[in-house]
């Protein structure tokens, strides 16, 4: 927050010293991040070549071209692996981690196309030119009616989103030029794609950049109002649920307190003294409990309830500690099964030589 700060104390400062860009200046590639003109971002950098790229820059005290890939898994990106539209960046400050790698402070200067690639021994040198921002003077009422739907659209998505401090409206709401205001929003929504900033950054009419800018942000209310009511719906779900729950609780307490019982706690400890009785395996009584603690907190007229009743009460009528003491008389059996079943001779036989064993 501190970065977008000293964006808006030194944009008038800024304006009064233009950036001189050189002919050729060193690219750094850029994974999955965009940086705009006139903003502050942090920057980690790993690539051996764009080490030595900084450690150039700093020592020349020269600007860098910094253009995103195309495809971030890319090591060593061409041309035609770059957006054509990048930015003339400053290096405020380097730290060296003691793994080699670099994090930067930098600052988006102007925008700039990417002419040619002039070699990419060590690292990428390419010719580049200054891409200055385009603004018809037939344009500058639609202008006008969208900066004001823009910052309307963005303190929606701010006061929605999680992820965005609030200062930003009031950040936004002191930045007049469309150019400039287009490209502080779309640095600081942190939620959308990568190729939505770049088309952002890429469009120099600045009513197609604002247009651009203007329906990415209101896909992303869209977004965020349905996670809203959707987050909404569920809280009051549980909220809900929760309450009755409580409410059951405190009307079995009062219930106990008064030395009454309802039909539904009866059954409850009714099951719960058969399932202690019928003998179970521990595995199986410590199942059947649990069930019957979920059956506790179902409402009667719930679709589940009897669904788990039937299943307790089948649990409880099973005969887990009983057993019979029979003596198989084999020729009895084929008897019987002969008289009951009519055919069927290897079905017979399979039933006599299991109980054979």
């Amino acid at each position: 927050m501190t970065d977008e700060r000293e964006l808006l104390d030194n944009e008038d400062a800024d304006v009064e010293r233009p950036v001189s860009i050189p002919p050729e200046l060193p690219v750094l590639p850029l994974r999955d991040t965009v940086l705009f003109p006139n903003s502050f971002m942090p920057l980690a950098v790993a690539r051996e070549s764009s080490v030595q790229l900084i450690e150039e820059a700093i020592a020349d005290d020269r600007l860098v071209g910094v253009f995103t890939q195309l495809e971030p898994g890319t090591e060593e990106p061409t041309q035609e692996e770059l957006y054509p539209i990048g930015t003339a960046t400053h290096i405020h400050k380097m730290f060296k981690l003691p793994d080699g790698t670099l994090r930067l402070i930098v600052q988006g200067q102007v925008r700039l196309h990417l002419d040619e690639v002039l070699g990419s021994e060590n690292y990428i040198r390419a010719r580049v030119s200054q891409a200055d921002e385009v603004v018809q003077e037939c344009d500058r009422l639609e202008i006008d009616a969208l900066q004001r739907n823009i910052k309307n659209n963005f303190q929606q998505v701010v006061s929605l989103s999680p992820l965005l401090s609030d200062d930003l409206q009031a950040l936004a709401g002191n930045i007049v030029e469309p150019g400039k205001l287009a490209d502080f929003i779309a640095s600081s929504l942190t939620t959308i794609q990568t190729s939505a900033k770049q088309e952002v950054l890429g469009k120099l009419d600045v009513r197609e950049r604002m247009e651009t800018l203007n329906r990415t942000l209101i896909k992303e209310l869209e977004v965020l109002e349905l996670g809203s009511k959707i987050q909404s719906e569920v809280q009051s779900e549980v909220g809900k649920s929760q309450r009755e729950y409580l409410l059951r609780e405190q009307m079995k307490a009062i219930q106990k307190e008064l030395g009454e019982t309802d039909d539904q706690t009866k059954e409850i400890e009714e099951l719960k003294e058969k399932i202690e009785a019928a003998g179970m395996p521990e595995s199986v009584q410590k199942e059947a409990l649990r069930e019957l603690d979920r059956l506790s907190r179902m409402p009667v007229a719930a679709a589940e309830y009897t669904v788990s009743r039937t299943y307790l009460d089948w649990l409880v009528m099973l005969p887990w500690d009983v057993r019979t003491e029979e003596v198989i008389e084999l020729p009895h059996t084929k008897d019987v099964l002969d008289v009951d079943h009519s055919g069927l001779e290897k079905a017979k036989d399979r039933i006599l030589e299991y109980l054979a064993v």
